[in-house]
């Protein structure tokens, strides 16, 4: 069984890299479905050597996407599961928030070239050494007087990640490219667009936090930087 299950997870991975260099297309659902057999295959497949935490256990049933993601950056688990004694943080997207990328943004995660890429934009998901619970990471700033119907700013304004500064702030509506948009009350974005769905808090001193996001919370700008090294 556990033969045919590698067998399985191997022709997957071919099949999502011969779309990716001969450009045809195939349904994101399917390219994140095939990301998350091999994911979960992978997750338990850890030699003693590399024990297999049980964080990392339930991100690759959970969140398979995520999970991979992380997994492009070795040095990542390393320093989680051997630096962070009071505990770390990850914001997880979801398997809905990775369809949502669309097909393009799916397939250049996939393709080796990018990996520097992809490295950076797992980081940008990662706090380490710190457990920032939802509570905190929302908690509104009541220090000064706001305008009435003006939202309260977060007592947080960003946090800092392995990847670089992650903003945290209110949803916004209107406005001329971002300029005089209006906070929306009631809300919380982290990163571009990212809400926090629920949260989870793992181990026995449940200091590993685990937010599932409707999105990525890395910077829009570092897709750009995808497939710069590809030969035309």
């Amino acid at each position: 069984m556990a033969m045919m299950m590698k067998q399985l997870s191997l022709l997957l991975l071919l099949v999502t890299t011969a779309q990716a260099f001969t450009g045809s297309g195939i349904p994101s659902s399917k390219v994140v479905a095939a990301r998350a057999s091999t994911t979960a295959i992978k997750a338990e497949e850890k030699g003693d050597e590399e024990q297999t935490t049980d964080v990392e256990l339930f991100l690759s049933k959970k969140f398979p996407s995520f999970y991979n993601l992380l997994c492009k950056e070795d040095n990542i688990w390393k320093q989680l599961n051997t630096e962070c004694p009071d505990g770390y943080t990850l914001f997880a997207p979801n398997e809905k928030a990775f369809e949502n990328l669309g097909e393009k943004k799916l397939l250049q995660l996939a393709d080796a070239r990018n990996l520097e890429v992809i490295e950076k934009i797992g980081k940008y998901h990662v706090i380490v050494k710190r457990a920032v619970t939802k509570e905190r990471l929302l908690r509104e700033d009541w220090r000064n007087k706001v305008e009435p119907g003006t939202p309260r700013p977060f007592v947080v304004g960003g946090v800092q990640t392995m990847g670089g500064e992650v903003p945290v702030g209110r949803k916004k509506e209107g406005g001329f490219f971002g300029w005089g948009a209006n906070e929306v009350p009631d809300t919380a974005v982290i990163g571009p667009n990212a809400q926090i769905v629920q949260s989870f808090l793992l181990g026995e001193k449940k200091d590993k936090v685990v937010h599932e996001m409707d999105a990525l919370v890395s910077p829009e700008l570092l897709w750009r930087y995808c497939d710069q090294l590809r030969i035309l």
